[in-house]
């Protein structure tokens, strides 16, 4: 494999025209890597349709040498391109068309029975063995430290996602049923052709799920769950496209530099190392969560955090399109965790993301991976930009983005704000809550709407939630979030 030519250097490939490097490290301390060359169409290990290139981050930061460096360096010059256009469909809000359904399409498509199919969003656990799925073996999923409660990773996420799951298919939730109240509530605010979705409380040894994540536990998946835990990793993204951060031998070639934990849960083992005092933290975490394996890329000072939601059908070559969503930069320099969500710029940033999303879904196509996906790019100021996360599965705003794109066409809302994650609180009942949501949305009828995505009581006067918040202005938006969600202020006890 040559070095890339230039910052924007491609090289279109097959198999045949390509020289596979295998690397062996001997053990001792004098020894030096055996580089040994692959034929990539004789070895039987290969598929004859995909090459998969697999590269050890651990060998790369041990220092032995520089060929296991060189080579991952070079996979940033190879695209194995098709000659056949991506067709991007954006998704129609009066289709009312849910997850499931597509789903249920794709699985007809490819000729395969969707009736054992039962779609699970919730994500399974490595740190505690109290969450409906603990992967500890072969699909492990950086969640450290433990969660003090499982319930807003077996209610918040499933219950959101489950208001736009159609009921072509049936939704695994813990328990089998959404929070009292949750329900009616989404009736009273969403249109009355919105189809509830079923649930189910178990998957069954028989049946096939399209997961969030893969199961150790679920003998069978819509996906292959090997490749599906490939896609879900960092260290996947350098093998999808050369835009995006560069990968570094060490944390202190160039400083700062930014660490995250392959397979990591939303933003947990990430950190960002400036000086000694950083490193000595990230190699104290490394001890205490079980040295998880982990990527170093150079660091960007961005100016814009976009993120899209799609759809990728089985035939490689067609695509829902969501929508995108950005978070904002905060006064202080930090980015908001809020989703904003505006209809103004759908356009345009699903223009700056097409190009990185024609790459993923290629790589995907080559590994046979289909379904729902996210990514985000980061933009610098000179408008460069990076790749830095692919979610292989339904992500945190898409329901927020369909809830937006249909309150436009019934209202002419222009503005969403979404707030979710296990941390966003309403200090009463959960009963209470939406009383005062229902009146808010009475006396604010065709002005701005509140939705409760997802809610649970895990406390006598504490409620948590993902909550958006629709309309024709952003400031009053976050108004009215702020005065509904608000950060954890008390220690309150929670049930596992």
């Amino acid at each position: 494999m040559s070095p890339a030519a230039g910052k924007h250097h491609r090289v279109s490939s097959s198999l045949e025209d390509l020289t596979i490097l295998e690397l062996d490290f001997p053990v001792g301390p004098h020894t030096q890597a055996v580089v040994k060359e692959v034929d990539p169409v004789e070895a039987p290990q290969l598929p004859n349709s995909t090459l998969v290139i697999v590269a050890e981050t651990d060998k790369i930061h041990e220092d032995k040498n520089n060929d296991s460096a060189t080579l991952v360096a070079a996979l940033a010059d190879f695209d194995f391109t098709t000659s056949t256009k991506l067709k991007v469909t954006d998704w129609d809000p009066t289709s009312m068309k849910g997850y499931s359904e597509y789903i249920k399409d794709g699985m007809e498509f490819l000729k395969k029975d969707p009736s054992k199919v039962v779609m699970l969003f919730e994500s399974p656990s490595s740190s505690t063995t109290e969450s409906s799925f603990h992967n500890n073996k072969q699909f492990k999923f950086h969640d450290w430290p433990p969660p003090k409660s499982t319930m807003s990773k077996a209610i918040l996420g499933p219950c959101k996602y489950s208001m736009w799951n159609g009921s072509a298919l049936p939704v695994f939730l813990r328990g089998g049923k959404t929070p009292t109240g949750l329900e009616d509530h989404w009736k009273k605010v969403m249109p009355e052709n919105l189809v509830m979705p079923r649930f189910v409380d178990k998957v069954s040894e028989d049946d096939v799920a399209y997961a969030y994540l893969p199961v150790e536990q679920i003998k069978n998946h819509v996906n292959d769950p090997d490749t599906h835990y490939h896609l879900a990793g960092k260290d996947a993204i350098h093998l999808m496209t050369q835009k995006t951060t560069k990968l570094l031998p060490d944390t202190r070639t160039s400083r700062p530099c930014v660490v995250k934990t392959t397979h990591s849960m939303g933003s947990k083992g990430i950190f960002i190392i400036r000086n000694d005092e950083d490193e000595a933290e990230f190699e104290q975490f490394l001890q205490e969560s079980g040295n998880p394996t982990f990527v170093i890329t150079d660091f960007v000072d961005i100016k814009r955090n976009i993120a899209c939601h799609f759809f990728m059908h089985p035939d490689g070559k067609n695509v829902t399109w969501f929508g995108s969503n950005e978070n904002k930069r905060l006064p202080d320099g930090s980015f908001s965790t809020d989703s904003y969500l505006e209809m103004k710029d759908q356009k345009s940033m699903k223009e700056m993301q097409l190009p990185f999303v024609e790459e993923v879904v290629q790589y995907c196509e080559n590994l046979g991976f289909w379904g729902f996906c996210g990514i985000d790019v980061l933009f610098d100021s000179q408008e460069n930009g990076y790749m830095v996360d692919i979610n292989p599965r339904v992500t945190g705003s898409c329901p927020a983005l369909m809830t937006l794109q249909l309150f436009n066409k019934k209202y002419g809302f222009e503005v969403g704000l979404f707030r979710r994650g296990g941390d966003i609180n309403y200090y009463g009942t959960m009963e209470s809550m939406m009383e005062e949501v229902d009146a808010y949305n009475t006396a604010n009828e065709g002005k701005s709407r509140i939705l409760i995505h997802s809610a649970f009581q895990p406390g006598e006067n504490h409620t948590r939630m993902n909550i958006g918040v629709y309309g024709f202005d952003m400031d009053e938006c976050k108004a009215v979030l702020n005065r509904f969600a608000q950060p954890k202020s008390v220690e309150v006890q929670e049930d596992p």
